[in-house]
């Protein structure tokens, strides 16, 4: 069988990727920071917020590697897996390994792939994380060749695991794949093209459900459009299901949070600028989330690339305006909208607030609907 067929015969189905014959729109860094990265560890995690294009950059990285593993690069998808059990099983059934009766598909897979040199291309492992962490690493103990490179919204956390983090696109190349998406180049209002972008986080799968509305309409609309909100916007050719709508696409986040997690991330929605530990707590605190409970919370919905670490030091974060929003939905279903704005106001007209306050770069704790 030809080396990386399994990579390659699949790049027609990858939905959040501008697969154009130049390739990725704005992508070359974080394409060679991969392949970089896949020179020095044997287990490399691209993380990114939801809709940034961590699958895309990874298949682009991982293609480019395929003359340097003797026996191929393989892509198991695992979007659809809902049973971790399965999870050697199907990477097996991907590698079109035979079933041996009496065996552990684990012992399987560490038995074929004992003296084999490949790369394992684990395509969406966050809802898998504990069983994509433990295989990984038994197949990286017991067999030499084997590398794996994973998709996740967050790592796998294991023994010397390296992240590559993939950020949203530039406004340059944001504009790029909007215009190029909707064909539109030259038609419209560069500052409102720009403008949309950064609305919409430069992501990659928001920028092309935008990209759909443009081509029926004009930027302005576009940009009124997102004043109320990002419900409209939608993908229904997308292959993947959570990629037919940015609801859905942030959704799949929201599921993989704890109860702690979700009520966390629903209070920081108010916050339109960035913030440390200390004041999600002056804001947040209640009986029902402690000041322990958000100082984990905050570190763990970072991890899970839900919110954007500043740089410098103490740490602050910032919340993506797509997340936000999502966030301030929450909230109102919760019927905390109004407190916490109010906890939100006081806190905001204390000492120094404006020391830390951030004009809003792409989007990122700037203007929320609705809000």
């Amino acid at each position: 069988m030809p080396r990386g067929r399994h990579l390659r015969d699949t790049l027609n189905v990858i939905s959040s990727s501008d697969l154009s014959p130049g390739g990725l729109t704005g992508r070359d860094g974080a394409i060679s920071a991969i392949r970089r990265t896949i020179g020095e560890a044997r287990v490399v995690t691209v993380t990114g917020l939801p809709g940034v294009g961590k699958t895309a950059a990874a298949i682009a990285a991982a293609g480019s590697t395929d003359s340097e593993f003797r026996d191929g690069v393989w892509l198991i998808k695992l979007d659809t897996l809902q049973d971790e059990t399965l999870l050697p099983h199907t990477i097996a059934a991907a590698m079109l390994l035979p079933d041996t009766y009496g065996a552990s598909p684990l012992e399987v897979l560490i038995d074929a792939l004992g003296r084999k040199h490949v790369l394992l291309v684990l395509d969406t492992c966050e809802h898998l994380v504990g069983a994509c962490a433990a295989i990984g690493s038994a197949l990286i103990e017991s067999c030499s060749g084997v590398q794996i490179l994973a998709t996740s919204r967050e790592p796998l956390r294991v023994p010397r695991e390296q992240t590559v983090t993939i950020g949203p696109l530039s406004e340059r190349h944001g504009v790029e794949l909007l215009t190029q998406r909707a064909n539109v180049a030259g038609a419209e209002d560069p500052e409102v093209l720009a403008a949309v972008c950064a609305r919409l986080d430069g992501l990659p799968l928001a920028i092309g459900m935008g990209a759909r509305q443009l081509s029926l309409g004009s930027a302005d609309a576009l940009l009124a459009g997102l004043d109320n909100g990002y419900d409209f916007l939608s993908d229904p050719t997308a292959p993947v299901p959570r990629h037919r709508t940015l609801q859905a696409a942030i959704g799949w986040s929201h599921q993989l949070c704890t109860p702690a997690e979700r009520l966390l991330w629903a209070r920081l929605s108010v916050f339109d600028m960035s913030f440390c530990i200390k004041d999600c707590q002056e804001v947040c605190a209640t009986t029902h989330l402690t000041d322990e409970a958000i100082a984990t919370g905050v570190r763990m919905l970072a991890e899970r690339s839900l919110l954007l670490r500043e740089p410098g030091e103490p740490p602050r974060w910032a919340m993506p305006g797509t997340i936000r929003a999502y966030g301030a939905g929450m909230l109102r279903r919760l019927a905390e909208e109004e407190e916490m704005r109010r906890r939100y106001r006081r806190w905001r007209s204390g000492p120094r607030r404006d020391a830390f306050w951030h004009l809003p770069q792409r989007g990122v704790v700037g203007r929320l609907p609705l809000l």
